[in-house]
């Protein structure tokens, strides 16, 4: 009896562990599998000429899908496993390739909607005739005479007009005492090590999260140029601010001469969920930003 007891034990032990084994497998493939996309533009001075396409696939395509925009229209598709969804002619489609079932308003009987028309009209019918018993009900009442209203003096006005002077004024002044104490309140809270250390360590985090979803690989080239020469150079100087970050596959040509917009684009890249997981994990050891995330919580001006 006892062997019988600990042979059901060990089967069950071994099934607690292979349900264990299969929830980290697929954590870790959840974790590590890559979000793999494309994407391909390019313009050529018009609005009618831009195209743009991304595709996309998750979970060894388990999730796949494209958005594309051609001639001013965007469709898209998204299929999860055997579901597809999409727009256009993709939409209401399931897997078998069926359409989704319309009900026309067209369809429905005549009668039915006869009897509906007369059904409103009668309705109307009955509110014009109330409608205007009410009104002969109204001239047949005597009329009121209006009673004449009786005109403040001089001082009463003065007062009153002086009363909204001083009123105003001490509302702007205990308007400004209080933006005064919010002033000091915020400078200290941000003036705080605490809170500065914790607002670095976030800044470095989010860096090299960045740092990992740049693209495998880029190719854009774009030339611009505006009536302006002006507006053109500001745009330049605006492009220059994150060029250090982009310039490794990047082509920029400014036209201070004619008004152009052309370009193309092809990138290549992946996104794995771990690097998200490790940000909010560098995040939540550090003490610093606990600290903070607390007194943000309780932050009251």
């Amino acid at each position: 009896m006892l062997h019988i007891i600990l042979l059901i034990l060990k089967i069950f032990g071994f099934l607690i562990l292979g349900i264990l084994a299969f929830v980290l497998l697929v954590f870790f493939v959840v974790l590590l599998s890559p979000f793999t996309y494309r994407l391909e533009a390019s313009v050529e001075n018009t609005r009618e000429s831009m195209r743009g396409g991304l595709k996309f696939h998750w979970l060894f395509r388990l999730v796949s899908g494209r958005v594309s925009y051609t001639d001013g229209e965007m469709s898209w598709r998204l299929r999860i496993a055997w579901k597809s969804f999409g727009s256009g002619a993709d939409a209401g489609k399931d897997s078998s390739g069926g359409d989704e079932k319309t009900v026309s308003w067209q369809a429905l009987p005549e009668k039915k909607h006869a009897a509906g028309e007369e059904t409103r009209k009668q309705e109307q019918k009955k509110r014009e005739e109330k409608e205007k018993k009410e009104e002969e009900r109204r001239e047949k009442e005597p009329k009121k005479k209006p009673e004449k209203k009786k005109r403040p003096s001089l001082s009463e006005k003065l007062k009153e007009f002086w009363g909204k002077i001083k009123y105003t004024f001490q509302k702007f002044c205990d308007n400004i005492r209080t933006l005064e104490k919010k002033k000091d309140k915020l400078l200290s809270f941000i003036e705080n090590e605490t809170h500065h250390n914790a607002f670095l360590r976030a800044i470095k985090e989010i860096r090299r999260f960045l740092q990992s979803l740049k693209p495998r690989k880029a190719d854009i080239w774009f030339e611009f140029g505006f009536e302006d020469p002006a507006l053109t150079g500001y745009a330049l100087a605006l492009l220059s601010m994150i060029y250090p970050s982009i310039g490794e596959f990047t082509r920029l040509q400014p036209d201070f001469e004619h008004k152009v917009l052309r370009g193309k684009a092809d990138i290549k890249g992946r996104i794995r969920a771990i690097h998200a997981l490790v940000l909010a994990w560098n995040m939540l050891l550090d003490k610093n930003v606990r600290a903070t995330y607390r007194h943000i919580r309780n932050f009251k001006l």
